[in-house]
């Protein structure tokens, strides 16, 4: 175990705040080392070179100010725990299992390790493609099952910090802030690649990941400090649909509103395909929204999104006048990475990938060979195949309670802050799970998850009793919408 300077900086900064902190300061402590998405906090040479990142370091300072004795918090970790209890099933069932089933089915079915060998060499392209090994105990069997463990908590401090106003506010300006600086190291990182200030970003890029620095057509891929433009695409279009709908419902929109500038800038030139998808589909969802239920979104809102699309056709116009070959290699660039990746080699490697979970779920009897088996390439499969139905009922359970499709504050607008920042938050929790179904590698669903499904359980307790959306549809196509209902 190797704790690297990121981990000791956190070490100092989380000890300070255990000694005289805030539960809503170490909270924020956490949800700032989130941003370090391609580093290592604790490499783990004796795990087959694995890592620990930021995010999950900070959890052990949060765990301590919540446990710590004279913390006082005991009770507000019971209610988190009663919230959190999908998640609690999900995590207890896949960490099991994880030491169990590869051992059960060790050598039963051949599965595509979840981290590979860079040295391997292959005598094909179809070899590299269709690798696999025959399916044993491994390193990643035990790091997926801690990183399970750590999302749990990540889930269950959300909601401690979050049943304060002063736990929204945090997450709110926080994630704001995150947000505004992932966009803009994003940024930095096109600005400055193959200078020698390129060097200042590889210093945080330490973690135990391929850090990928790819190109095309003289498009440079947005990584950031990022293990590659996938991971830094999906990091920005979750926090993005956060703090855009904490902006439509007129919560902090100083900070709110700068953040969603500034990552939807980000993404739009991120050459990732996960943002190329994230957005369009975010868009008609926000569409449907507004069409089901009239009245839902704000008019000022509505103007200003309007006036925000203007500008952007009327950028585009521009761009096409001014650089006709530009417009056409960027068109080209967006096609690449959507349409065409589906034919290429990566997007054959990655549907075969996705339905191993589907064959591992089969084989099993709906068992699952345990979290960290095999390498998916999507959230779906890798529950699937990985934690069985018992794990796949589990999460979805989950996300149902805290999404909670039957409340009208998760569609219409609220004056009430906290209704408003849970419906943001089960907004953003819904669309990065959409998102890691076609880009996760392992069933963990991740901090970002758990930390949004545990503000959006907190934050929405005082709603009312849940109702029927069919009858507010009927109403409020007959009537209007009634915002004041939860």
């Amino acid at each position: 175990m190797e704790l690297t300077f990121i981990g000791a900086a956190q070490v100092l900064i989380g000890l300070s705040l255990l000694l005289a902190g805030s539960v809503e300061a170490m909270f924020g402590f956490m949800l700032f080392s989130a941003l370090f998405g391609g580093s290592a906090a604790i490499a783990l040479p004796a795990l087959g070179g694995s890592s620990i990142p930021p995010v999950q370091f900070a959890l052990v300072f949060v765990a301590m100010r919540l446990l710590v004795p004279g913390a006082g918090q005991m009770a507000a970790l019971g209610q988190a725990s009663r919230a959190n209890l999908w998640l609690i099933a999900f995590v207890a069932y896949g960490a099991v299992l994880a030491y169990i089933a590869p051992h059960l089915f060790a050598g039963q079915i051949e599965v595509t390790p979840l981290r590979g060998r860079t040295e391997a060499r292959y005598i094909s392209t179809r070899a590299f493609i269709y690798s696999t090994k025959p399916l044993a105990f491994s390193a990643q069997n035990i790091t997926t099952s801690i990183y399970l463990i750590g999302t749990l908590f990540a889930g269950i401090a959300a909601h401690v910090a979050c049943q304060r106003d002063s736990g929204r506010a945090k997450l709110v300006r926080t994630m704001a802030v995150v947000g505004i600086l992932h966009a803009l190291i994003g940024f930095f990182s096109i600005a400055v690649k193959g200078t020698p200030a390129e060097e200042l970003l590889l210093i945080f890029r330490n973690g135990a990941y391929a850090q990928l620095d790819h190109s095309y057509r003289g498009f440079v891929r947005m990584t950031g400090i990022w293990p590659e433009a996938s991971g830094f695409a999906n990091f920005a279009v979750v926090w993005f649909v956060f703090v855009f709908e904490c902006w439509l419902r007129r919560i902090d929109t100083r900070w709110t509103g700068t953040a969603a500038i500034a990552l939807a800038g980000a993404l739009a030139f991120s050459t990732s395909s996960t943002a190329y998808v994230g957005l369009p589909l975010y868009a008609l969802m926000l569409v449907a929204r507004g069409l089901l239920f009239p009245g839902a979104l704000r008019a000022d809102r509505a103007m200003w999104i309007a006036a925000g699309a203007l500008a952007f056709v009327a950028i585009t116009c521009g761009v096409m006048l001014w650089r006709p070959v530009f417009a056409t290699e960027f068109v080209d660039l967006i096609r690449h990475m959507t349409i065409d990746k589906t034919n290429s080699l990566s997007g054959t490697q990655r549907r075969f990938w996705a339905w191993q979970g589907i064959e591992a779920f089969l084989y099993t009897g709906g068992i699952g060979i345990g979290p960290g088996s095999f390498r998916s390439s999507s959230l779906a499969t890798a529950v699937l195949g990985s934690t069985g139905l018992i794990g796949a009922v589990a999460l979805t359970a989950h996300i149902l309670n805290a999404f909670k499709p039957l409340r009208f504050s998760t569609y219409g607008a609220t004056e009430d802050p906290a209704l408003g920042t849970g419906a943001a938050a089960a907004w953003a929790m819904l669309m990065g799970v959409i998102v890691a179904s076609i880009s996760l590698p392992s069933c963990d669903p991740g901090t970002d998850f758990a930390i949004l499904a545990g503000a959006a359980l907190a934050l929405r307790t005082r709603a009312a009793k849940p109702v029927d959306v069919r009858l507010h549809m009927a109403q409020t196509f007959a009537m209007g919408p009634k915002p004041q209902a939860a």
